[in-house]
């Protein structure tokens, strides 16, 4: 490929980041003059406006910038005025250019036009066709995406990543990739609008999808453990003077995780059979039962709030009366809203910008809330939201979105925090052959679940006996699904699901089994794989046929449990008043008891005086009348007493 057809943007990206290292700037904007200085001089400009200069940049150097980020630049570059028209003066006396900026471009492109030409090559040979000229160039937009993260080159992300491995060994090779990853990255404070560098101004919440979540805590190997860690790393930079930067987990979150423990429950039980999954293999592995995974469960849980202080969201709910004016949900058509996908994806979006009040914001690091995710889905309709609102709003400059990756969260975070400009400890995700590991590593899980689909399908038709589909089953699970299994030496194995492939492998384990045989640890191993994938796939058809009726055993259940609950309240709540009403009684006996006893000692002292009286007194007719009628009397009164007594105790209703 000749040199004409190399993409100006790679060469650009890799002289951004040779001009950081090895010159003394302190801002993007003073590198971002350095571009425009040459164009002046190398174009002989004497005056221009900023949309011509914007135009030149955009030609020569491919960078897209933003009029205010231009005008900026321009106030670095001592020998331009601006006259009162707006327009641009240059000063030809005073003109100094950094010849730097031509030698690191000259040596750029033409390390550019040499890996191009091997891409091209390795391609065609994958491929073995040639390809023209318009192929060429899909190819090369292809992979300046991949480099600089905007996709993962689409339909040749195979080829490319394939190509990155294999030339791993090629120091010169890699270097270069890495410089044009880096220098993306240096890109990112004219590409976001991030003005001052250092710490951030604004408190800032990252909801963290599950992926994610299960990266920070390993479930999807060391490589994915590695990256999150170093977003996790930037957070608690930030926090190091002032608390800004919150992680945080969605209720919708919590509810996806849950259910991906109860389906390791049920392949812990053998309902299903454990496909493929890195995380889910992670999670099953070695558990006996399913309290094992409940363990698990609750572990991973603790770690994150403990270890990273990672909780779910404590905002009760994101449907209030208040935020109606913000809710997006009905803003597409309801043939998008009828894919499950797009519905979980405009939710996650409709709350952050719930979160946000319902306000455009155009740098990250001041948004308040971003949703971090590799679900391509999500990342595709904040993007479209974006669009929307953008018709909507005029403004020069570039509207963030509600959902990113954790990788652009990294290199906007390392950036806003100024480990930019003069520092080589750049995140790990601008390591072209790791992230070329990783694309690979998503292609061959996808491939291995769609093909153990198939496998299985063959056997439930009758295609494929008991011994072929666990050789097939076998065959895939040697394909390297973590980044950090691939190798130079496996990779076009793992990549390799072509049928004879397959048959290949089954084969070979038919010509070993003589040799299998002869080891009784390996025979009952291999058989017990049998035994469980035939079980497990019984038991797999079988549980649809079972779900509604164990649904319906299982209300029925939960509704004898509650009537034998409320029968034995009810039996504890009748001896409770029982007990309650006898010591009520005792109490009132005891009461009316005490209170009799008084009175009758008083009546006993009244009759024994009037007794006295009568010994000593000569009783006359009268007298003997009086005595008679005062004892009547004291007899109707004791029995008043009585009375009037027993209805003050027991017809009181206080105890």
């Amino acid at each position: 490929m000749a040199k004409k057809h190399t993409t100006s943007i790679l060469a650009s990206y890799v002289t951004y980041k040779e001009l950081s290292n090895h010159g003394n700037y302190k801002s993007p904007y003073q590198i971002l003059a350095e571009f425009i200085k040459y164009i002046i001089y190398e174009e002989k400009l004497y005056a221009f406006s900023i949309g011509e200069i914007k135009s030149r940049v955009e030609n020569e150097f491919e960078f897209q910038v933003p009029d205010a980020v231009l005008k900026s630049a321009l106030k670095k570059i001592d020998f331009i005025t601006c006259d009162t028209t707006g327009n641009y003066c240059v000063n030809g006396e005073k003109i100094r250019v950094d010849e730097t900026l031509k030698k690191y471009r000259n040596l750029a492109e033409d390390t550019e036009s040499n890996v191009s030409e091997q891409l091209v090559t390795f391609v065609e040979e994958t491929k073995d066709s040639k390809l023209d000229n318009k192929e060429k160039k899909e190819l090369m937009r292809a992979f300046v995406s991949y480099l600089i993260d905007e996709s993962n080159g689409n339909k040749y992300q195979e080829e490319i990543s394939s190509f990155i491995i294999k030339k791993s060994d090629d120091n010169k090779i890699t270097e270069y990739l890495n410089s044009v990853r880096e220098g993306s990255i240096l890109y990112t404070g004219i590409n976001y609008n991030i003005d001052e560098i250092g710490s951030l101004k604004r408190d800032l919440t990252l909801y963290l999808d599950m992926e994610v979540l299960f990266d920070i805590y390993g479930y999807n190997g060391e490589v994915f453990q590695g990256l999150a860690l170093d977003l996790f790393k930037l957070a608690r930079d930030a926090n190091s003077k002032e608390k800004r930067v919150r992680l945080r987990y969605f209720e919708e979150t919590k509810t996806e995780i849950d259910l991906f423990f109860e389906k390791a429950e049920e392949i812990v039980k053998g309902k299903i059979i454990l496909k493929d999954n890195v995380a889910m293999k992670a999670i099953t592995n070695g558990c006996q039962d399913i309290s094992d995974i409940s363990d698990r469960k609750a572990d991973f849980y603790s770690t994150l709030q403990y270890s990273y202080g990672i909780i779910q969201d404590d905002r009760d709910s994101y449907y209030y009366k208040s935020d109606t004016a913000a809710n997006l949900e009905g803003t597409f058509s309801e043939d998008e809203k009828k894919d499950q996908e797009v519905q979980f994806a405009v939710k996650m979006i409709s709350h952050i910008n719930k979160l946000r009040n319902n306000q455009p914001f155009y740098e990250y690091t001041e948004a308040g809330a971003i949703f971090i995710t590799e679900t391509r889905k999500i990342q595709e309709y904040s993007r479209k939201m974006v669009d929307l609102i953008s018709n909507e709003i005029s403004t020069e400059k570039k509207i963030v979105g509600y959902a990113i990756s954790m990788g652009m969260i990294t290199n906007i975070l390392w950036y806003k925090l100024g480990k930019g400009f003069g520092n080589d400890d750049f995140p790990q995700n601008i390591n072209s052959v790791l992230k070329a590991k990783i694309v690979l590593s998503n292609l061959i899980s996808q491939n291995v679940s769609k093909k153990f689909d198939e496998c299985k399908q063959e056997y439930q038709r009758g295609k494929l006996n008991e011994q072929q589909l666990a050789a097939r089953l076998l065959a895939l699970r040697e394909k390297a699904v973590k980044p950090e299994d691939i190798t130079n030496e496996n990779l076009e194995d793992s990549l390799n699901f072509d049928s004879k492939y397959i048959e290949r492998f089954e084969a070979e384990r038919e010509l070993h089994k003589a040799q299998i045989r002869q080891n009784k640890e390996q025979i009952e191993d291999y058989q017990a794989e049998i035994k469980k994938l035939k079980r497990a796939i019984q038991m797999e058809e079988a549980l649809k046929k079972q779900q509604e009726a164990e649904s319906v055993a299982t209300i029925e259940d939960q509704e004898a449990t509650i009537r034998a609950q409320n029968e034995e309240l009810n039996k504890y709540r009748e001896q409770d008043l029982k007990r309650e009403n006898r010591r009520k009684f005792i109490k009132k006996v005891s009461v009316f008891s005490k209170k009799i006893f008084l009175r009758l000692i008083i009546i006993g002292v009244v009759v024994a005086i009037t007794y006295g009286i009568t010994k000593h007194v000569k009783a006359d007719a009268a007298n003997a009348v009086s005595i008679v009628v005062t004892m009547v009397g004291i007899f109707i009164s004791g029995v008043d007493i009585v009375k009037n007594v027993f209805n003050d105790v027991f017809t009181n209703k206080e105890d």
